[in-house]
């Protein structure tokens, strides 16, 4: 709630009908560090909150257990790979798992703060750390 209600003092009606990864995006490119953390942090967030859901089935998609696979050697080589990634991540950020469309390829990546995929990373999965 914090980020949305600072992003909208920041924002007024600049932007306006944009979503939140343009403005992000856009801030960025601008230089505008206020606006930036604020969108980017909300993005992020909304992101992580939106990922987990109540009575979730006890098993991952087929298609996303065959792409971990194929990236990872294993389901459970990407878990051990993900949690290393994250702790290593100095200090406040994310941990993310993206599909990364110039390669075709999962990956894990860091970024700091309120940092998020960028160019031809799209996430899937992300962790606060």
């Amino acid at each position: 709630n914090a980020y949305v209600t600072k992003l909208n003092q920041i924002l007024g009606d600049k932007l306006e009908g944009e979503t939140i990864e343009a403005i992000a995006v856009k801030a960025k490119e601008d230089g505008d560090g206020p606006l930036f953390n604020q969108a980017a942090q909300h993005f992020n967030h909304s992101f992580y909150f939106a990922a987990m859901k109540p009575n979730a089935p006890g098993s991952m998609p087929a298609e996303l257990e065959t792409a971990l696979t194929k990236d990872f050697e294993s389901v459970d080589a990407f878990k051990t790979a993900f949690m290393d990634k994250a702790v290593g991540n100095f200090g406040s950020g994310w941990t993310w798992l993206v599909y990364d469309s110039a390669d075709t390829k999962l990956k894990i990546v860091n970024t700091g703060n309120a940092g998020m995929p960028e160019g031809t990373q799209r996430p899937v999965l992300t962790m606060d750390v």
